[in-house]
């Protein structure tokens, strides 16, 4: 079902790390994590479907939220990787978190950035959807530099505009990306179209690390309602930074990891 892309970095005898991006990235959004990480950690970074350079082979259901956590599940097999940590960043966090629920044995260290358990209505998923159609309506008809730039005026992402490689990230996005496949992400992967982990999260027991930036407000108040529903989280709030922390600040977000 999948043609995956990724890469594999550092020494394979290290405690392996899979790294899951957020939407509209890919792996090498985390080339400068890794090159500080390769020392400690044999490094996985993957091209979610929709994504960089991952191809879905068939039909569009690979594109699925829960398929695609089963894709990741099978090419850790393929690659023999029985136990890993894993990062995860906002949509790549929220595969995270259902991987650490539904295989808990596969993962040792488990740390989530602004990320979300869903929504726990079908009201609140279908409003969802209904939001999602108009960024498939934006993705389809405006042009897409337009797009990405108009993305990161969202006010979770407050401030971000001020880092010195925010240009190169706003030319990343544009060169690894293509509309067509986003639309897929978003019809089939979507927070709409997500099952709700919050219940499940209440009772897990294994440790997870939940990390959010200060000035993201939004994501703030849902993780800490994470925190205090799961008791087995911890919750870090980073000063001066916004939605993308291992972006704004790539040092600080490897302090919390390891």
């Amino acid at each position: 079902m999948y043609q995956w892309h990724f890469t594999l970095t550092g020494n394979l005898d290290l405690p392996p790390l899979l790294l899951l991006h957020g939407w509209m990235g890919s792996c090498e959004d985390y080339a400068e994590i890794i090159e500080l990480l390769r020392s400690r950690f044999y490094c996985i970074a993957i091209d979610l479907p929709g994504h960089g350079k991952t191809e879905v082979i068939g039909n569009d259901l690979g594109y699925n939220f829960v398929n695609t956590a089963l894709g990741i599940i099978q090419l850790l097999d393929s690659l023999e990787i029985d136990r890993t940590s894993i990062a995860g960043y906002s949509f790549g966090g929220r595969l995270g978190l259902y991987l650490a629920l539904e295989f808990p044995d596969r993962f040792a260290r488990v740390m989530l950035e602004s990320t979300s358990p869903g929504l726990p209505s079908e009201f609140d998923r279908q409003t969802r959807v209904i939001q999602d159609w108009q960024t498939i309506d934006r993705l389809e008809t405006a042009n897409f530099a337009d797009f990405v730039r108009d993305w990161y005026r969202q006010s979770i992402f407050v401030g971000i505009e001020k880092h010195p490689n925010f240009d190169d990230l706003i030319q990343r996005r544009i060169a690894t990306n293509q509309p067509s496949n986003l639309i897929k992400s978003v019809e089939r992967a979507g927070l709409g179209m997500q099952p709700y982990l919050g219940d499940r999260l209440k009772v897990h027991t294994q440790s997870i690390s939940l990390i959010v930036g200060a000035l993201d407000r939004k994501f703030v108040t849902i993780n800490r309602t994470m925190h205090q529903d799961c008791p087995a989280t911890i919750l870090a709030i980073v000063p001066d930074c916004s939605h993308n922390i291992h972006f704004q600040n790539p040092q600080i977000w490897i302090d919390y990891l390891i």
